[in-house]
């Protein structure tokens, strides 16, 4: 039987002081704990940038370093200390150069930017959408893909959806157009979806054209030894046993 254990009232309140500055102590450690890891570095960010004049490569980096630093909740004042972590190459030579230029998080940016990605001029852009048709062997996705990454560097409402279609429609290839008229679609979705059911049933037809794989379904199969390539009026195996008999 458990014996009960009387204390002053003096012992109590010990007790219980000990136990509120212990809880208290827990309460700051936890807290301290919470602070370091709030406080997030690029040292473990795997993205690098070693200064490829590549507009994609420059949009690229920097969403995935802008990313990076809201998830780690990497604050503006340690992102721009860290930056240098990710340059190599010819960018860690020119950030050398500007990093006095930079007094903000967004300065890192645009710095960035205008650098190895400066902004083109509407005509360029332009003339690198239509510089180059849809040739035979791309898919009507990588091809659709990347010329709306060249209309979307133009400026803000240059066109809308309906409008975009208009140019690049024309680009594609004749075995597109042929199936796929103007007035069928109205989204990009749409025009996607229907150029990989062409695709699709090309593909059908080429396998059609090149003869059927050897066993596969529709090929003739022998109704003696069950094996598929003759008939059973060709079969070996039954001219040999009508020869024993």
């Amino acid at each position: 039987m458990a014996q009960m254990v009387q204390m002053t009232t003096e012992q109590l309140q010990q007790l219980i002081e000990a136990v509120r500055v212990s809880a208290a102590a827990n309460g700051a450690a936890a807290g301290e704990a919470a602070a370091v890891k709030s406080k997030g570095s690029f040292s473990n960010c795997s993205s690098r940038f070693g200064g490829q004049r590549d507009h994609e490569a420059v949009e690229e980096f920097i969403t995935s370093i802008v990313t990076y630093k809201e998830i780690e909740c990497i604050s503006d004042e340690d992102a721009l200390k860290g930056i240098s972590l990710l340059f190599y190459g010819l960018a860690s030579t020119w950030w050398q150069g500007v990093r006095k230029e930079a007094k903000t998080w967004n300065d890192v940016l645009a710095l960035i930017r205008d650098h190895f990605s400066p902004t083109k001029p509407a005509y360029q852009i332009y003339m690198e959408i239509f510089d180059k048709k849809q040739d035979e062997s791309a898919a009507i996705d990588t091809f659709v893909c990347q010329k709306r990454a060249l209309l979307a560097q133009l400026p803000d409402g240059r066109h809308d959806e309906e409008t975009e279609i208009d140019l690049i429609y024309g680009l594609l290839n004749i075995k597109y157009r042929k199936h796929i008229a103007r007035h069928d679609f109205k989204t990009f979705r749409e025009l996607l979806e229907k150029g990989r059911i062409i695709e699709h049933n090309m593909m059908e037809d080429q396998a059609e054209q090149s003869g059927p794989v050897r066993g596969a379904r529709g090929t003739k199969r022998c109704t003696y030894c069950n094996f598929r390539g003759h008939k059973s009026e060709e079969c070996r195996k039954r001219k040999s046993a009508n020869n024993d008999d």
